[in-house]
This record gives structure tokens, sequence and C-alpha cells, in this order.
């Protein structure tokens, strides 16, 4: 009998007394065909892997080109390890030991990721879904980010370092809790924050809505966070009809319902000066102007309409001033 055949190829051992024959086919033979079969990675499929490799043993995947070495686990067919080459996509998980590094272009950065960028422009990650053509998101080297939409569509919002300690950011930014600033805003020509905005109310009456004619109707506003105060000038023209009922005006944004009604300041010039209140309602888009009734005897508020509280006419102006919660 022979001796028991090498462990990992099987190469054949004739039996060890020294009695035994020599056959060219069966002790040298086979055995140097198993020995140039092992050499490098074997060919193979996906499907056609060895069925008994031994620990160590390398393959390579002629359909995928993917390469592999088994680490002798049990099963054989659970032990195998893909190797990376530039061949073939990976098909695995990349795991490095905490505190290594995936270093590209020989940087100095002790960056986990580290990257050598041709320039400050080079993009060095890219998030796309599907059949984006356009990345989703994207981070060049010198930081600058990107934000779109996908598909074809180019980003629409970018932050980047636009000067020493400063930061820029093209789009819009909506924050859901606090925002806390430790120096000074300064207002740009697109920054609206605490900048006065002008915009034109609307005039209204309960009954028949007065047509401004050739007067003059402005209003403007300043939004602080939630805050917004709002100011309303009116001066009555020669071709101002005035309607009938009691009088309202739009608001620049809709009120917070927060079960408190804003109360302002009314100022009305005629033949002489009448001051008042703006009373803005809960979730309320429009406000009305009360002043005190005619008769100096009583201290009840009367809404404001053509004749209260004195007959308007050209001229006549009414000023409006109110800080509300925006809804």
């Amino acid at each position: 009998m022979p001796d028991t055949p090498t462990s990992r190829l099987g190469l054949y051992k004739s039996l060890s007394d020294g009695f035994e024959l020599v056959d060219y086919t069966q002790d040298i033979g086979q055995n140097l065909d198993k020995i140039d079969a092992a050499v490098g990675f074997q060919a193979c499929t996906s499907t056609t892997r060895p069925s008994t490799p031994y620990s160590g043993k390398p393959i390579r995947e002629t359909d995928t080109a993917r390469t592999y070495v088994h680490n002798g686990s049990s099963p054989a067919s659970g032990g195998w390890v893909q190797i990376p080459n530039s061949a073939s996509t990976f098909n695995a998980d990349l795991d490095l030991t905490s505190g290594r590094q995936l270093n590209i272009g020989s940087t100095t950065s002790d960056a986990s990721l580290a990257v050598l960028a041709a320039a400050t422009n080079t993009s060095l990650i890219s998030g796309r879904v599907g059949s984006d053509t356009v990345s989703r998101y994207l981070v060049d080297a010198d930081g600058t980010t990107r934000w779109g939409p996908g598909g074809n569509s180019a980003a629409d919002i970018v932050v980047a370092r636009s000067g020493t300690a400063t930061l820029a950011l093209t789009g819009s930014l909506t924050i859901s809790s606090n925002l806390t600033v430790t120096g000074n805003i300064n207002s740009a020509s697109n920054l609206t924050m605490g900048a006065w905005t002008t915009y034109t109310p609307t005039w209204t009456a309960a009954t028949t809505n007065p047509v401004l004619g050739n007067g003059t109707l402005v209003g403007r506003y300043a939004v602080i966070g939630k805050t917004c105060h709002a100011q309303i000038n009116l001066t009555a023209g020669s071709t101002t009809t005035y309607g009938s009922g009691t009088y309202s005006f739009a608001l620049p944004f809709t009120a917070a319902n927060q079960g408190c009604t804003y109360i302002g300041n009314a100022h009305l010039l005629q033949s002489s000066r009448w001051g008042g209140h703006f009373v803005i309602s809960p979730n309320a888009n429009t406000a009305s102007a009360y002043f005190p009734n005619v008769d100096a005897t009583t201290t009840t508020l009367t809404a404001w309409s053509p004749t209260t509280p004195i007959t308007l006419a050209s001229g006549g102006v009414m000023r409006v001033t109110v800080t509300y919660e925006i809804a």
C-alpha cells in the first residue's frame, strides 16, 4: 500500500519502505499535472469552483473576473474570500482595522479616507440614484458641497467657502429649530431677514368695497423669525370712493392662531386727529382699526368705517403699525 497522499494537492506517495518500484505515470506524471494545475490561480467559473479546496487555494472566475482565496473553513462553499483586483467589481465588504487608512494619491493626511486631488474642483464624493446623469450630492476637494434633484438637472443648493472665515449658501435655508447667532447679521440685497419689504395691502369694506382712485396705499413689513412688523399708510385722493361698512386691510402674512388677539396702533388724520387700535384676530389674514366714539362721554371703541370716527375726504390719512406672530 502506498503512503497517504499529500494533504493539499493529493500528490501520490509510494510506499516509504523503499521496495515499491517507481511508476512514471503514477508517481511522477500525475503528480506533475497536479502541481501544474495548482500553480497560481486555478481557472474556474462561479458555478464550478473546486469542491474540496485546501486552505489558501486561489481561484479566478472566468465569467466574473473575480479572484478568491479559500480560508479553510467548512463548508468549503462558504470559505471563499474575495481578493480585490482591477479587472472586476468587488462583491464583498471591505473592512479596515481601526486606525487604518484608505489613501488615494499618497496624501499625507491622517484621515480615514484621504484623497490627494488634482484640483480644488475635483469631485471626491458623488451620490446618484438609478439613471441619474447628474449627482444629487457632490463634494469637491475644496469642500464645496452641492445638492440637486437628480436626473439631468443641475444642483440648486451649493454651500462653499467664499472668503476668509466666510461660508456662502446658494439657495434657501429652512430651520426647524432655533438659530443662534453670536456675531452680527449683515443685510445684503437678497437677505430679507429684518429688512423692510414693500407690499400693497388690499383695502376692503364689509358691504361695498372702497375704490382707491388717485389715492395712495402703501404697506411695508419686516420679518425676523416668526415675528412680523407691519406698517400701512393710506392717503385718500380726490377720486377715492369710500364704499360702505366697516373697513379691513389685508396683512402681509396670516396671523398665528395662538389663542390671542394682536393689538397695534391706528392714527387717523382728517380735520382732526384720532388715535385708535389696529386689531388682528388669531388665524386672520385681515385686520381692522377701532376708534373711540365721536361722543367723548363714552369709552367704547367703534370699527373704522366711512363715517366713523369721522367722514373721510380727499387728503385724509390713515396710518397703522402692528407686530404679530406669523402662522
